[in-house]
């Protein structure tokens, strides 16, 4: 003797679902829910900004960490005291500083190994740990890229770049040669000695 149930007395004509029925619907709402965390996934990777770091301003500064020339015009725009050595590749030494002007900015440094005065700098903002932070031709015209601890550097290797140290790339083929002054989209020049 069968007991007339809700849908059969409620909607006359209408039979319940079936426990196929039911396990396709539970399923297709699993791949729905998976497909939107996925995109979610790939959207928080893609578009939001991944935090970086410079960690090699966190050590203790040594001598190796102070500049040789005159850098009384570079005073306003870094934290000269806060300067640390990266390397140094092919008659040139490369530092890197905070920005004065911008807690989130950093400042690269390019001076000449001979020390006679010429040095060169750019700063730009530390935004995403995937991105370079900034960009500029050294003394011999080779293209030098300041970029934070969490940059991916396999591209630019495979590209010909050098890595001088976690933070600094060289631009080492010969295209590189015919190339002066700031490089970069957010780069800003701050002086050339």
């Amino acid at each position: 003797m069968d007991t007339p149930g809700y849908f059969t007395t409620a909607y006359p004509g209408v039979t319940p679902l079936t426990r196929g029925w039911k396990l396709i619907i539970a399923l297709a709402a699993a791949v729905g829910l998976g497909t939107w965390a996925g995109l979610a996934f790939l959207w928080s990777m893609l578009f939001l900004a991944q935090p970086g770091t410079l960690d090699v301003l966190q050590r203790a500064p040594t001598e190796q960490d102070v500049l040789a020339g005159d850098y009384s015009d570079l005073e306003q725009e870094v934290w000269l005291e806060d300067v640390r050595y990266l390397g140094e590749y092919n008659n040139s030494n490369y530092f890197v500083a905070p920005d004065r002007l911008d807690n989130t900015g950093f400042c690269l440094i390019t001076e000449r190994v001979l020390a006679d005065g010429g040095w060169n700098a750019s700063c730009g903002q530390l935004i995403d740990g995937r991105d370079a932070l900034t960009s500029l031709s050294d003394a011999e015209g080779r293209l030098v890229v300041l970029v934070p601890d969490q940059f991916d550097h396999r591209p630019l290797e495979a590209d010909g770049w050098l890595t001088v140290h976690t933070n600094l790339l060289v631009e080492v083929n010969d295209a590189s040669r015919s190339r002066t002054g700031s490089e970069g989209p957010d780069a800003k020049s701050v002086s050339l000695g």
